[in-house]
């Protein structure tokens, strides 16, 4: 177990398999060599190995030794933080319209405001994560929660387009505190035999959260107007912040952010390979399942109303991929697997989805599959950062990285596909190919990524 200090990584040697048994036997789980059970169990998923762990230049110390029992009340409370503050996408989404014709937004104004989120992500999600090991990752999770509470109750209550753009700023910024402190509190709550399994099913909070604000938020905008339904949001924020207060530890703490924490997650070559590969999810993710509505609207005929229903369905789909592909890990299938049958999954429905010679039914039937089998990758990834990253000085700085990934693809991706089908004359084809080619990469990405290695 760890002693307080930290000899160099050189000095480790590899445990001999009859002494891994007789620590397994009297312990229960394995003690990472760095200090931190579980890299036993992460091996069987392919995203660890049973002999010494390298580490990547800038090691760090880790910052709280880990639990051996996994907290699933502050598990709960987390990921209802997840999807509160998710809640703020789709519910955004939702009550466009509304806001659109109160506020007399031009289509560029209401871009802009749907897209703050993703901006906030791209622009400091890397020093907002590594920020937050200083001030406390159960600290900033709960500021996150106020944040969202204080913007939904200012947003109710303004009446000009300038307040109700600030209040959407609070929104973003709430929402990225959130999503940027609990992944790195999941790691330290969780026991190691269910970390991949936690961290997998963290992916989720995503299309849950955005998903259901998506089918909830019109009809209580028809019953309480827009203004009801953002004082609404606030008070379920609210309750979610008292479970957090409740329920989650102040883990995470550790005094003035290292530099070299930063420094070592940049440098850190696993770290950027699961970056990267999520913000080519991201890129695939958004260009189909985001426009599948308009494109339902414009090919097919469809309503609004209708084409919204089902794209929030679609939306909600990715769920069970998550859920589906953190099981597959938690039982040991290597990540190295998982991700590309999501990958290969993605490219197979996005074909189906961009054709618009293609009946609506068939459409749907190919989003659903493209987002459900598409949620084996976002929960492998998350597992795959905690493995690597989980109780070092590089936790935030890591998870913001990832973030800042995928916010990025959030934000080009979309303009990228559509510029290769109209700009390029390239059509169907030409974005499905782009499409797959994004597919491979995030394949190729999780077969490079290598057992056992770690930050620090």
């Amino acid at each position: 177990m760890w002693s307080g200090t930290q000899p160099s990584v050189t000095s480790w040697r590899p445990i001999r398999p009859s002494r891994v048994r007789r620590l397994t036997a009297s312990a229960g789980h394995l003690t990472y060599f760095s200090g931190r059970p579980g890299r036993a169990d992460d091996a069987r998923a392919g995203i660890g190995d049973s002999g010494p762990v390298r580490t990547s230049e800038g090691a760090g110390e880790p910052t709280t030794p880990s639990t051996t029992r996994t907290a699933w009340t502050a598990v709960a409370a987390l990921m209802g933080a997840g999807v509160v503050a998710a809640a703020q996408i789709g519910g955004a989404s939702a009550a466009l319209p509304v806001l659109r014709e109160e506020f007399g937004l031009s289509p560029a104004t209401a871009a802009w405001y749907l897209s703050t989120v993703s901006a906030l992500g791209a622009v400091g999600g890397v020093l907002l994560g590594w920020l937050g090991q200083t001030l406390g990752f159960g600290r900033q999770v709960r500021l996150g929660l106020l944040a969202i509470v204080a913007a939904d109750l200012g947003g109710a209550a303004v009446d000009s387009l300038a307040g109700l753009l600030v209040a959407r700023v609070g929104e973003g910024l709430g929402l990225v505190m959130v999503i940027l402190a609990a992944p790195p509190l999941l790691s330290e709550v969780a026991a190691p035999v269910h970390r991949r399994l936690v961290a997998g099913v963290w992916g989720a909070y995503l299309p849950v959260g955005s998903g259901l604000a998506a089918l909830l938020v019109p009809p209580a905008i028809g019953l309480w107007g827009w203004r009801g339904a953002s004082v609404a949001d606030a008070c379920l924020a609210a309750l979610v912040c008292a479970a957090v207060l409740r329920w989650v530890p102040s883990v995470g703490a550790g005094g003035r952010a290292p530099a070299g924490g930063l420094a070592a997650a940049f440098r850190s070559r696993p770290v950027l390979l699961i970056a990267a590969a999520f913000g080519l999810y991201s890129a695939q993710f958004l260009a189909v399942v985001g426009l599948l509505p308009a494109s339902l609207v414009a090919d097919a005929g469809l309503s609004v109303a209708t084409a919204g229903l089902l794209g929030a369905v679609v939306f909600l789909v990715s769920a069970p991929g998550n859920f589906l592909g953190a099981y597959l890990l938690h039982r040991g299938v290597a990540l190295r697997r998982v991700i590309p049958v999501g990958s290969a999954g993605m490219v197979a429905g996005a074909w189906a989805v961009l054709d618009p010679d293609l009946p609506a039914g068939v459409r749907v039937a190919a989003a659903i599959t493209f987002s459900f089998l598409g949620g084996l990758v976002p929960s492998s990834l998350f597992a795959a950062l905690a493995a690597v990253s989980a109780g070092t000085r590089s936790a935030g700085a890591a998870i913001g990285l990832l973030t800042q990934g995928s916010a990025l693809g959030q934000l080009l991706g979309p303009p990228l596909v559509v510029s290769v089908g109209t700009a390029l004359a390239a059509g169907v084809t030409g974005q499905a190919v782009l499409l797959a080619c994004f597919a491979g990469l995030v394949a190729m990405a999780a077969v490079l990524l290598r057992p056992g290695e770690r930050i620090g």
